[in-house]
């Protein structure tokens, strides 16, 4: 309730002051408000930024406080409505400042935001409305407020349909319609008008159903449990592929009542659709409707898909699919052949995971030179295979592989099936250097019973990280000390001591309440500020070639306007420092991202600091973004979307845009294809 008090003074000081500068991103972002960014500038030095007099500094500010996720500034955003200039960005602030918020937390404040922003996207003509993606965006309280919204997008949708000059605005009405229904599930019921417009629009009856709109009407359905027969029929025949990708989705999901056998045939009309995301989409259907009853016989014919993507998921789901067939069973042996030392492995690695689960005895046979192989990765799905037939000696063996991804995937199940032997592995895996490893040896070694002889290695383990100073060890150490926390006693409390004056200041708070733990009285820790070296931010148009070691390269367009300090620091990593040259893409993940640009080859080994987030642009097919466990940690790993997927939305930078033309290079990429160097290309 104070919060809602503070809103209306603070929307009564700005009084009707009226600024007439027309909201465009076309003159980049303002020197000063770049520079706070660059230092990780806070609410002091960005809210009086807000607050210029300069439009764009203002607007550019109202961006970098909503980064923030601060939901005590949302007085001084929603006070800036009322400036028309920067209402807009006051909007997109004011969501991203509500991100992850719970209604509960203060409803008379969620009222108050709904209801200006209702205002801002709904009153007048439809040319001028604003803030229409952030009223979406909001977590609300009651059904009440989801119809108050979902009213205002509907006569916004019911008033864009012809005219080209409001396209956009249509589209960001579709886009707020999905998120509406995606982030407030429990209280959403869109009513049958709002179905009607909404299927019109995926039956693409009006001048303005581009495929976006399409796109995201459909998803808007699905996410409001709203999609009807006939419009998932039309989405089906949709000329998009990422429309059809959706809608053959749906019936690999829950989003709508589906009889298996009714629908077999859309199913398997889709695994001969001329794309690759449908047909992937179709492979997901058909495991879930199709093959219980109906056999594996279209899964052995994905084996031959042309997408890599597509044939190695129909060999996967082999694993757990007709178990009984032996017709399938000798398809997968077939499949499972020792992988040449050169070229591609990933065939015949996924075969033998999928045959270590269908016939162990069969899968024995070759398990030696798989588990000896002298490409890594075969050896790290050798361990899933062992995993899978509980073979502990195998397990054994590569838990002590020199490759510490190998280890980690050994580790959990044989500490597993053979604790002693697991718990020597583990030791040590704590003498090793690579952060993910040293993670997963803390998180195992926080189940295990108490022991005081381990709090020595895992001590020396977490002081030599500590030592290396970087930033991106923190989920490492905070793994650590947890394990810690369950072996140690109140006196080795002396060995921790000194991270009471860690440069990460979550690290130093955790040492604060695990030595206060010991020792029964509190300790306090000593709070620095994280330094940062500030990257030079890029202000102009910029495009870089990824040459890949297979021969095949791609084009990416820096997002210069969207995340200059993010574009520019990736362009120096890549270009002066060839910090990528070598590294891998070692996160394959269809229909959904690729992500590569870790010296581990994993999802814990970064550079030394960490990114602060810049957080704008959308999460389409073909835009990079940062991977960040939590707020402001991007370690310089990047991703690369291969559809569209709004639920990273808001919560990743997006930096750059793989070419269209190239996609077909970057929806090729496979697990552990590597980067050869990275140069500056023309964008032309």
């Amino acid at each position: 309730m104070l919060l809602l008090v503070a809103v209306l003074l603070a929307q009564q000081m700005i009084g009707r002051s009226r600024d007439t500068t027309p909201w465009s991103d076309g003159s980049g972002e303002p020197a000063i408000v770049l520079n706070a960014e660059r230092h990780w500038a806070g609410a002091d030095i960005l809210l009086p930024l807000a607050n210029s007099q300069d439009t764009a500094t203002a607007r550019y500010a109202l961006r970098a406080v909503g980064r923030l996720e601060d939901p005590s500034l949302l007085p001084q955003l929603v006070a800036l409505l009322a400036r028309p200039a920067v209402a807009p960005a006051a909007a997109d602030a004011i969501a991203q400042a509500l991100a992850g918020f719970d209604p509960q937390r203060d409803p008379a404040t969620i009222s108050v935001v709904g209801e200006r922003l209702r205002h801002l996207a709904g009153n007048g003509d439809v040319r001028s409305a604003a803030g229409v993606v952030a009223l979406g965006r909001i977590r609300y309280l009651t059904p009440e407020d989801v119809s108050r919204a979902e009213h205002v997008l509907l006569r916004i949708l019911d008033a864009t349909r012809a005219d080209p000059q409001v396209l956009a605005i249509r589209a960001s009405a579709v886009r707020s319609f999905e998120l509406l229904a995606r982030l407030n599930t429990s209280v959403v019921a869109f009513e049958p008008e709002t179905r009607r417009g909404l299927a019109s629009v995926v039956s693409n009856r009006n001048p303005n159903d581009k495929p976006e709109v399409r796109l995201y009407a459909l998803m808007a359905m699905i996410a409001a449990r709203a999609l009807d027969n006939r419009s998932l029929d039309v989405a089906l025949e949709d000329a998009d592929e990422q429309v059809r990708r959706v809608a053959m989705g749906a019936l690999a999901g829950n989003a709508a009542a589906v009889n298996g056998a009714e629908r077999a045939g859309d199913i398997k009309r889709g695994l001969d659709d001329r794309s690759a995301l449908v047909r992937y989409e179709s492979l997901r259907a058909l495991l879930r409707r199709v093959v219980p009853t109906g056999g594996c016989a279209a899964l052995l014919d994905a084996f031959r898909d042309p997408s890599p993507h597509v044939a190695l998921a129909a060999i996967d789901a082999t694993g757990d699919s007709c178990r009984t067939d032996e017709s399938v069973t000798n398809r997968v042996l077939a499949e499972a052949r020792t992988p040449p030392v050169i070229g591609s492995w990933h065939r015949e690695a996924h075969a033998f995971v999928a045959l270590a689960k269908r016939s162990p005895e069969q899968a024995a046979t070759s398990m030696p030179a798989f588990s000896s192989h002298p490409v890594w990765q075969v050896r790290m799905y050798a361990a899933r295979a062992a995993a899978a037939m509980e073979d502990s000696l195998t397990l054994e063996k590569l838990a002590y592989d020199t490759n510490d991804n190998v280890r980690e995937a050994a580790l959990t199940p044989l500490q597993k099936l053979k604790p002693e032997a697991g718990e020597a592995a583990l030791i040590a895996a704590l003498g090793r250097t690579d952060y993910q490893l040293l993670r997963t040896t803390g998180l195992l070694l926080k189940e295990a019973p108490p022991a005081g002889r381990l709090f020595r290695p895992l001590a020396d383990a977490l002081l030599r990280v500590t030592r290396e100073g970087k930033d991106t060890s923190r989920d490492t150490r905070t793994a650590l000390l947890d394990a810690i926390e369950v072996h140690g006693r109140r006196e080795n409390a002396s060995d921790l001591a000194a991270l009471l004056k860690d440069f990460d200041p979550k690290i130093a708070m955790r040492v604060a309440e695990l030595l206060s733990r010991w020792q029964g009285q509190p300790a306090v820790p000593e709070v620095r500020l994280m330094t940062h070296e500030a990257a030079d931010p890029l202000t102009a148009e910029r495009c870089v070639r990824v040459q890949l070691k297979n021969g095949r390269a791609f084009r990416m367009s820096m997002a210069h306007h969207a995340a200059p300090i993010a574009a520019g620091h990736f362009v120096k990593l890549a270009v002066q420092d060839h910090y990528y040259d070598g590294l891998t893409f070692h996160r394959i993940v269809p229909n959904f991202i690729i992500q590569g640009g870790s010296p581990g080859a994993n999802e814990y080994a970064g550079q030394k600091q960490y990114m602060r987030d810049e957080i704008q642009d959308t999460n389409g097919r073909g835009t990079v973004g940062l991977s960040i466990r939590g707020r402001n940690t991007g370690d310089a790993q990047f991703y690369i979307n291969l559809v569209d997927n709004p639920r990273l939305d808001y919560d990743y930078t997006i930096f750059a845009r793989a070419f269209a033309s190239d996609m077909s290079v970057v929806d090729d990429i496979q697990e552990g294809d590597a980067i050869d160097r990275i140069a500056i290309a023309a964008c032309r």
